[in-house]
C-alpha cells in the first residue's frame, strides 16, 4: 500500500509536528455519477474532528463522502492509528477506478472496519 507523507522517519526528523492536532476520517465514497457506495476511505488529515475531514474530502474529484467515524489526537498517534488500521485490513484493500489522492487508501465496505476503529487514540 503506497504511504503518504507521514513515516516514523518524518517524526524523528520533524519533532515539532508530532502534537499537531489531527483527525484519523473513515469515510464511504459515493461516487458522484452513479451515486452508488464505492468503498471505505481511511486517511488522515491535520486539523480537528469531522470539519478538518470534509476540507481534505475537496480532493475527491469523482465522489461525494460520508462519514462515518473520525478520530482526533495528535498527529504522531493518528498516523500509527493509520497504518495500524490500513495493516489489519489490507486484505480488504479495494483497488479504486479513478486516482485521486489518497485512493490506496480505501477498503470493501464492511461494518467491521468502522466498529474496529476506536474512539480515541
Amino acid at each position: 500500500m503506497a504511504k503518504g507523507i507521514y513515516n516514523p522517519t518524518y517524526f524523528i526528523n520533524n519533532p515539532e509536528e508530532a502534537d499537531v492536532e489531527a483527525t484519523l476520517y473513515c469515510v464511504v465514497l459515493v461516487n458522484k455519477q452513479t451515486h452508488k457506495r464505492e468503498a471505505l476511505k481511511i486517511g488522515i488529515t491535520k486539523g480537528k474532528g469531522w470539519q478538518a475531514a470534509v476540507k481534505r474530502s475537496s480532493g475527491f474529484t469523482f465522489h461525494d463522502i460520508r462519514i462515518q467515524k473520525t478520530v482526533t489526537g495528535r498527529l504522531e498517534d493518528i498516523y500509527y492509528l493509520e497504518d495500524f488500521l490500513h495493516e489489519k485490513w489490507a486484505h480488504l484493500q479495494k483497488e479504486m477506478s479513478e486516482k485521486f489522492g489518497g485512493w490506496t487508501e480505501c477498503f470493501e465496505i464492511d461494518d467491521e472496519i468502522i466498529k474496529s476503529i476506536p474512539d480515541t487514540v
